[in-house]
């Protein structure tokens, strides 16, 4: 090789290591803060904490919580937030101040089997849920999780058991 090609190469490698040095982290925030996988984080939700794994972010379309009858009447207070870890998987998580005791199987129409997660009792089931993110429609496994915590009703839903797993405590 002659020195003209020698130099180009030096210069253009030189030139890659200077601007990546400069740069920093730059490539993971060029795109912004909707697009970086924000790290484990904490949320409150109805006076309890809640912390989940990286990758989900607050979601402002959050679906509104079906309940039975008999146990609307006992709700003085609803908290909600929806997370989304993209276009297609879900977290959703309710607390809901109770007036009184109400017992889990008030919540169970049938579909829901008693299931322990990490010490807490609760009641479990899973389903099928079809997503779609653009042209792109998706079936998974949803999952479903409610347990009582201090006279609060907790509704888990999501599409990650593991998610769940590692946040019920």
């Amino acid at each position: 090789m002659d020195k003209k090609t020698v130099f180009s190469i030096t210069f253009f490698l030189l030139s890659l290591i200077i601007l990546f040095m400069a740069c920093g982290d730059a490539p993971e925030n060029i795109a912004g803060p909707k697009f970086q996988t924000p790290a484990p984080k904490t949320v409150e939700i109805g006076g309890l904490n809640f912390t989940f794994a990286a990758g989900y972010f607050e979601d402002n379309d959050s679906q509104e919580i079906n309940l039975a009858n008999n146990v609307v009447a006992h709700v003085v207070n609803k908290s909600q937030k929806s997370f989304k870890q993209n276009e297609i998987l879900l977290l959703d998580i309710a607390v809901l101040k109770l007036d009184g005791k109400i017992d889990l199987n008030d919540l169970n129409d049938g579909t829901y089997e008693n299931k322990s997660i990490n010490g807490v009792e609760g009641i479990f089931k899973s389903g099928e849920a079809t997503t779609s993110a653009g042209w792109v429609k998706n079936s998974h496994p949803r999952y479903y999780f409610n347990y009582l915590k201090d006279d609060n009703l907790v509704m888990i839903q999501c599409d990650n058991l593991r998610t769940i797993e590692e946040m019920v405590s």
